[in-house]
């Protein structure tokens, strides 16, 4: 089964957030109407007031700033009527005093975890359910809102009757798209070997470095026998709630090691083994993040299994398509990562004896 098929626990309660913040604003006197077709994901209306609404699950109470910002630039270039509301829910939680900045700069209102279990308190089951569901985005038990804490829904439903703005549509500024035709461009082969590298090592710190996921950033680091080369170095940010702190920890890993190769053809198990060799448990090196212009065989994937079962090392393999996937995200305001935890899960979840 291809990754893409594979129905991931993220793709899941991405799905299930959306659905609870379509519940909670039924129960709070909205009607929905849902789109089949646009940029945002369904109309709110209440009375006579009416939103563009763009939900986002986020798996930390606390943001990532860069894709709050890409989430809330998207939802501008929705606005096709003078008299719509831009409404952005995410499943973190943020100040008032960002939310005020937003709106004041953007004009898009954002209601977070806090604002929706505000509008959920009188409903119990929708309540618990949707605190269950933020348990599990943040990977631990998820501290409740004392009744003190909870906003006054009147208060939240007439700060959004309020809150029309006069600002238009903005075009949106894909930077990530823009990377990906940079990237697409570059030469096949060793000719375009250096320029592939340095693309990618840009494309992955418009992905990744954002004071939360990765740092450090070295490139051609030399192990201290001068035996091996790596093409990138990145050190997992400690402390925060991400995709690459989560396989750090899983894995024994402070590092994540990234090779590229620009190849005409697709990967071969030569190229796993050869990576493997650079990585070690007790440096806490672990983990490699092969980008392969052409994607992979049969026998690399295999390989990369084989490092996983045997010796605890992980290696992912992901295409040129792949990372353009990414800098899709990225531009929709989506965790760039979501790509590498599914690579994730299709390999622990077929591992064998």
């Amino acid at each position: 089964m291809d990754a893409k098929d594979n129905y991931s626990e993220q793709q899941n309660l991405t799905v299930r957030f959306e659905e609870m913040a379509a519940k909670v604003l039924e129960k709070s006197g909205f009607s929905i109407e849902f789109q089949k077709f646009g940029s945002f994901d369904f109309l709110a209306v209440l009375e006579n007031s009416f939103a563009n609404v763009e939900v986002k699950f986020y798996r930390s109470k606390s943001p990532k700033l860069d894709l709050l910002q890409a989430a809330v630039q998207n939802l501008r270039a929705t606005k096709d009527n003078p008299n719509s509301r831009l409404l952005l829910i995410i499943s973190s939680v943020i100040s008032p005093s960002l939310k005020r900045e937003i709106f004041d700069d953007s004009g898009v209102v954002v209601w977070d975890a806090a604002v929706l279990l505000s509008l959920a308190y009188e409903h119990s089951t929708i309540y618990y359910e949707l605190e269950n569901l933020l348990s599990r985005a943040y990977g631990s038990i998820f501290t409740s809102f004392t009744k003190l804490d909870i906003i006054n829904k009147v208060f939240i439903l007439s700060e959004f009757h309020n809150a029309a703005s006069p600002k238009t549509k903005v075009p949106i500024k894909a930077k990530g798209a823009e990377l990906c035709e940079q990237l697409k461009k570059i030469i096949i082969g060793r000719p375009g070997a250096a320029a592939f590298e340095r693309k990618c090592v840009e494309i992955l710190k418009y992905l990744f470095d954002n004071d939360r996921d990765l740092t450090l950033w070295e490139t051609q680091p030399t192990t201290e026998d001068g035996l091996h080369r790596f093409d990138l170095l990145t050190r997992i940010i400690a402390h925060q709630q991400t995709f690459f702190t989560e396989i750090g920890d899983d894995f024994h890993s402070r590092y994540v090691l990234f090779e590229f190769k620009n190849y005409k053809e697709r990967i071969t198990q030569a190229e796993i083994y050869t990576t493997e060799k650079y990585l070690f448990l007790t440096a806490l090196r672990s983990i490699s993040v092969i980008i392969a212009r052409n994607g992979f065989d049969l026998n690399s994937y295999k390989a990369a299994k084989g490092a996983l079962k045997e010796h605890g090392k992980l290696i992912l393999i992901i295409s040129g398509a792949d990372l353009c996937e990414m800098l899709n995200d990225k531009d929709l305001g989506n965790e760039p990562s979501a790509l590498l935890r599914r690579k994730v899960d299709e390999l622990l979840s077929k591992l064998t004896r």
